[in-house]
């Protein structure tokens, strides 16, 4: 078993419950057996919220809402 797989029990516990909540039992479970680990890559990081223009933003959009009143 990889670092990236769940063990076995977990495995087994999530396509149980897959089963009993599949309708119609035609359609494919959705149970993977990675872990749940960000979708974007390790190196890239969130961008910086600067909060200084968050608030000059809005206060543009203030203002361009009462213009458009």
């Amino acid at each position: 078993m990889g670092s990236s797989e769940k063990p076995k029990a977990q495995v087994d516990k999530e396509l149980d419950e897959a089963l009993r909540e599949t309708f119609p039992g035609s359609d494919a479970i959705a149970v993977d057996r990675t872990r749940d680990e960000p979708v974007r890559p390790v190196d890239r990081r969130p961008p910086l919220i600067d909060k200084g223009l968050v608030e000059k933003l809005s206060e543009q959009a203030k203002s361009e809402q009462i213009k458009s009143k």
